[in-house]
């Protein structure tokens, strides 16, 4: 079980480092006695034998000790955002919890809340706790979570014990193939959160290896890493940007820092700087949360922006046209893929409807293609979804609202880079009679909350592609022939 294999560190090196923050240290032993402690105190849900346990709590040492305690009893757990996240009772509403553990308190009228504080966990601490060693069924669902990078409609996903298990022993294949640092335990530092399953098999990954956790505040980021400590980095094209932006003046690249991009294309921008100010060591990763990783890279020799890296061993990716057939090497298509690492479905049983999971395939909405090399270029999606800042949105909505807030059928939006190498969504108006900057920004707003900023901007027209929809790939390469509208 993967709670068993996480602690299994602490039996050989209790004294070994297993979170670190710049404020404050843990140890593999303190982190094994508090989870023993908390297991014991939380027995009784076991009679209460809920479906799933949400956690709502910030402090992250914490957050872990309470996955690994309930793991230990068998029960499956999800992470929550913070309650004043705009996507917290989205989340709630989706994953449906049975009960809530807070710290930090919490009140919900549809959902049980058992409220813990700092002065009940020292309580716990001080009791003599023995190990917990239940016979978990394997194929139980120790894990839940939403998966939203691969449609707009946000799904739940239910991960088992042996799924876990399998997760983590894939990244640590894979993380020992690109390995780059000598260091035997080097940290992890994770900027995508626990709350998804990739960050939650990131985790696991670092303790089931011996390697010490940190987690620091976005504007402390660029001080953990200037440590010059043996760090592997885990981070999306928009967190990369901001590290890059908070770096001390005079940063050289640091040959003990291997940083993995994932949850997005690492753009020409961004790799380049990473290159020049961070680390000759960048790996760019492939997948989802549906499958883990699919395909990795080193970014450095990466000649094109659409190169995402070589398929993975325990992989089968293909690219096949519309009604299924693989399509030959080189040759542009629907990417699909098939893996030991593969879940089954989403929790709802629905599979159907979005064309996701088939017939042993899964379907992760890409386009691309595969050289006889296995080396995958993704070109675009089959759908209007794109990534900003590790949330996802929908051109095609963002068309629709532009439509009806400015009363103009001749608009498409798109993305471009801006200077830092972030993408940045741009609506085209062939004209600009009667535009309501304001007015556009509290439609689009209240429709996607975490939406940046949007720029407006003029073109002659907007250009269509033949299956009747908005040529984005025009838009984006006349962009810099735009004029941009006042915002």
């Amino acid at each position: 079980m993967f709670h068993v294999m996480a602690l299994r560190h602490a039996k050989q090196n209790p004294h070994s480092l297993a979170f670190d923050s710049l404020a404050q240290d843990w140890t593999f032993g303190q982190l094994e006695r508090d989870v023993r402690a908390v297991t014991q105190a939380l027995r009784k849900l076991e009679e209460a034998d809920p479906r799933l346990v949400g956690i709502h709590c910030g402090n992250l040492y914490w957050h872990w000790v309470l996955v690994l305690s309930l793991a230990s009893l068998g029960l499956a757990s999800a992470s929550l955002p913070e309650s004043s996240d705009p996507s917290f009772l989205r989340d709630v509403q989706l994953l449906e919890p049975d009960i809530i553990i807070s710290i930090g308190g919490l009140s919900l009228q549809d959902v049980q809340v058992l409220e813990i504080n700092e002065a009940w966990l020292s309580r716990v601490r001080q009791i003599e706790a023995r190990p917990v060693n239940l016979a978990n069924n394997p194929d139980a669902v120790c894990r839940y979570a939403i998966a939203a990078g691969t449609d707009i409609e946000r799904k739940v996903l239910a991960m088992t014990f042996r799924q876990a298990e399998m997760a983590i022993m894939h990244m640590v294949m894979q993380d020992q193939s690109f390995g780059a640092i000598a260091a035997s335990h080097p940290h992890i530092l994770s900027t995508i959160g626990v709350i998804s399953l990739t960050g939650f098999v990131v985790g696991c990954s670092g303790l089931c290896s011996g390697a010490p956790l940190n987690f620091v505040s976005h504007t402390d980021i660029g001080i953990l890493i200037a440590r010059k400590i043996p760090t592997v980095a885990v981070v999306t094209p928009g967190h990369l940007a901001h590290i890059i932006e908070v770096l001390p003046p005079g940063m050289r690249p640091l040959d003990t820092l291997r940083l993995i991009v994932t949850g997005g294309r690492l753009n020409h921008v961004l790799r380049d700087k990473a290159l020049a100010k961070l680390t000759p060591h960048l790996i760019s990763a492939y997948g989802t949360d549906e499958c883990g990783a699919l395909a990795l890279g080193h970014a450095s020799s990466f000649e094109t922006d659409d190169t995402v890296g070589t398929v993975l061993p325990w992989v089968t990716l293909q690219v096949v046209d519309a009604q299924d057939v693989p399509l030959a090497a080189g040759q542009e298509g629907i990417i699909r893929i098939r893996s030991s690492g593969l879940l089954a479905g989403y929790a709802d049983g629905e599979t159907d409807r979005a064309r996701r999971f088939e017939k042993g395939w899964f379907y992760p909405g890409d386009r691309g293609s595969m050289a006889d090399d296995g080396v995958v270029r993704v070109i675009g999606r089959v759908d209007d979804l794109v990534s900003i800042g590790g949330e996802k949105f929908d051109l095609g909505v963002i068309d629709d609202i532009g439509r009806d807030i400015l009363g103009q059928s001749q608009l498409g939006s798109f993305l471009s880079l801006d200077a830092s190498g972030r993408n940045r969504i741009n609506i085209a108006l062939a004209s600009s009679s009667g535009f309501d900057g304001e007015r556009l920004a509290q439609a689009l707003r209240a429709f996607y909350p975490t939406l940046p900023p949007v720029r407006v901007m003029s073109v002659d027209h907007v250009p269509w592609s033949l299956d009747g929809r908005v040529d984005r790939d025009r838009l984006a390469a006349a962009f810099d022939r735009a004029e941009p509208l006042p915002t």
